[in-house]
């Protein structure tokens, strides 16, 4: 699904088929939180990834799982270790760039075909690309296409309180992100919808291959943390097409370039 590349310190020149309007607005984006620089300079991270899920009907708080997660540009490019309990069980996933992604349970490691274990590079992968977004938009094998001006998908959620980043005629620039052949492991398209002269965007949409539904994000407010002032978004809130609220994913207790031994990488 995503790109697993080393940090860029600059802008990697484009290719010569990249859509021009595409790549402006993304460059927008990154020109509003500090430029790839930023990007550079972060070389660990350590947060927390709450994710909320909620009854479409009444709009309540059904369950609240946090997961703590490590990530690092080691020495065979990012690494990544997440942990949860699942009721009484405590689970680990881990990938360090030069083994396969692993997982383990209670302190004992599962075979490759449970679902923790398969799902652990997709997890390395996943938590990478939100926190270093929209950087990542810049990594080798992720093309861009403008898709011109349109209406967001579905009907608005009621829980849209930051209306300054909404397009007041409701059309919004539309920039297409997919990815090249051996970028990952699956085929997903997603879609940025920018309100015209906003360097963020309001909503995300992807849609997962093989699949038909849409998935829907709300973009939340972004804070910045550390001496680099490393820009992360707080809230994403997840929606269905006719604007009900499912999921919420919280990124809380960030902190950026603390001292991670790499054993925390390795399987235990």
């Amino acid at each position: 699904m995503l790109p697993l590349t080393a940090f860029q310190t600059r802008t990697p020149p484009r290719p010569a088929t990249q859509d021009a309007m595409a790549d402006s607005l993304i460059g927008l984006w990154i020109d509003s939180v500090g430029g790839m620089e930023t990007f550079g300079a972060l070389r660990t991270a350590h947060f927390t990834v709450t994710t909320q899920l909620f009854d479409t009907l009444s709009g309540r708080l059904k369950r609240s799982r946090p997961r703590y997660a490590w990530i690092k540009q080691g020495p065979h490019g990012e690494e990544t270790r997440v942990e949860r309990w699942e009721g009484d069980d405590f689970i680990i996933q881990g990938f360090n760039g030069r083994d396969p992604a692993w997982a383990v349970m209670n302190g004992a490691g599962l075979s490759d075909t449970a679902m923790d274990a398969r799902e652990a590079l997709y997890v390395a992968r996943d938590l990478f690309y939100w926190i270093g977004l929209p950087f990542k938009l810049r990594d080798p094998g992720v093309h861009l296409r403008y898709l011109g001006l349109r209406e967001r998908p579905g009907r608005p959620w009621a829980g849209e309180l930051d209306r300054v980043r909404r397009a007041p005629n409701g059309r919004y620039h539309a920039v297409q992100v997919s990815f090249g052949p051996g970028i990952g492991e699956h085929s997903d398209v997603f879609t940025y919808y920018f309100a015209p002269g906003r360097g963020f965007p309001f909503e995300v949409t992807y849609v997962e291959e093989g699949r038909t539904n849409i998935n829907r994000l709300i973009w939340g407010s972004t804070e910045r943390v550390g001496d680099i002032a490393f820009p992360y978004v707080v809230r994403r809130d997840f929606i269905t097409e006719s604007g009900k609220r499912t999921k919420a994913l919280m990124l809380g207790d960030v902190a950026i370039n603390l001292d991670v031994p790499q054993a925390r990488f390795e399987q235990p």
